[in-house]
């Protein structure tokens, strides 16, 4: 017997901002009962893992204002419309870190199905660049080691659930396969 699934018609957009976007979509159920589902939507986004020559990761801290203060980061941003993610990587590191990589390698993809295409490199090559950030941003470069920013992320003072997860996993393939694995 082939079960039957929710059936999802043309979506409607209730809200379009610039970076997210919410859709509701008619659903028809199985059961025969209609209701609206509600998806969201971000533009695509990157992250950076960048290590000095020192294996040092290159955390970040940054004010945030409805913090009124500052957190644990790590360079990120969107992807511009008609640019690749490895550009944007490259860009980001530049604005909220101060640095150009000579190399960057894909280290982990969000699955094409999530409404939120995430990308994170490993940055590497570091060399000192113009730390130029974007008007009315206050981010500060931390050095650190990736015992350290692992500690940050499982103790819940790298609050970001996405970046946490990416620090603990490079931690963990550095731990369990070497340096190698990441770099």
């Amino acid at each position: 017997m082939v079960k039957k699934h929710t059936t999802l018609g043309k979506p409607r957009i209730a809200y379009q901002g610039r970076i997210y976007t919410i859709k509701e979509f008619p659903a028809h159920l199985p059961d025969g009962r209609r209701m609206t589902f509600e998806y969201v939507f971000r533009i695509p986004t990157v992250t950076v893992l960048a290590f000095n020559n020192k294996r040092q990761i290159i955390m970040t801290r940054e004010y945030k204002e409805y913090r009124r203060g500052f957190i644990w980061h790590l360079p990120v941003g969107k992807v511009e419309t008609g640019h690749k993610p490895k550009a944007a990587a490259q860009k980001e590191l530049q604005e909220e870190a101060g640095f150009k990589a000579k190399k960057l390698k894909l280290f982990h993809q969000t699955p094409k199905h999530f409404g939120w295409p995430l990308y994170a490199y490993v940055a590497t090559g570091l060399t000192p660049y113009k730390l130029i950030g974007d008007p009315g941003e206050d981010i500060q470069p931390m050095p650190m080691s990736l015992a350290k920013a692992e500690r940050l992320a499982l103790t819940g003072k790298l609050e970001d659930p996405f970046l946490a997860y990416l620090v603990a996993k490079a931690a963990y393939m550095v731990r369990t396969k070497g340096w190698t694995a990441i770099l």
